[in-house]
């Protein structure tokens, strides 16, 4: 007897589904992995902004609350230091930030001017984004100094180096600054 012909149903025709799993995978895989990355990183980035945020606004009132006629005021300032690596642990600001203390002053109310300036020791060789001693200052809109007042302003620089590459961010120096007034008198005479 002859063996009855197979027959294709002719909607399976065409198809082949051998290799769609490995396609599947690698979609999910990837979709999977940036949002893993994703969720991790995006909140990194946002803490270590924050972090810096309360650093600087820390360090300038910190700074504003030193009282010239108690003297060593470079000591205290060298203190501040060491505490901006206490408040942005468990980042590596030691050698990876750097903390930027400048006094901007208008004695004759004809303009201001940065009277002295001290950076955070370290190998992280971040700059003033408001200027250099003895220069005049670049202060945002709105910020006066009028004649006769001094304001501190605290710079904070820190390198960021993102954990997994550069798949969300880049590495870059991230900024940002405060500004107050001196408490008790203008912080105008360079710290001994």
């Amino acid at each position: 007897m002859p063996t009855p012909r197979k027959t294709h149903d002719v909607s399976q025709r065409g198809k082949c589904d051998r290799g769609s799993m490995a396609v599947e995978m690698a979609l999910f895989l990837f979709f999977f992995s940036t949002l893993f990355l994703g969720t991790f990183e995006v909140p990194r980035y946002l803490l270590i902004g924050q972090k810096m945020e309360r650093a600087s606004a820390s360090m300038a009132d910190l700074v504003a609350q030193i009282d010239p006629a108690l003297g060593h005021e470079k000591a205290k300032i060298d203190d501040l230091f060491e505490a901006a690596n206490g408040l942005m642990e468990p980042y590596d600001f030691a050698t990876q930030g750097r903390v930027i203390i400048s006094s901007i002053a208008n004695p004759t109310g004809d303009s201001e001017k940065i009277v002295w300036q001290i950076a955070s020791p370290g190998p992280f060789p971040g700059n003033s984004q408001i200027g250099t001693e003895g220069n005049a200052p670049t202060l945002p809109g709105g910020l006066v100094v009028r004649e006769g007042e001094n304001i501190i302003a605290a710079e904070i620089i820190f390198n960021y180096e993102p954990l997994f590459g550069s798949m969300i961010y880049q590495e870059r120096a991230l900024y940002t600054r405060s500004f107050t007034r001196p408490r008790f008198t203008n912080l105008t005479d360079v710290p001994d």
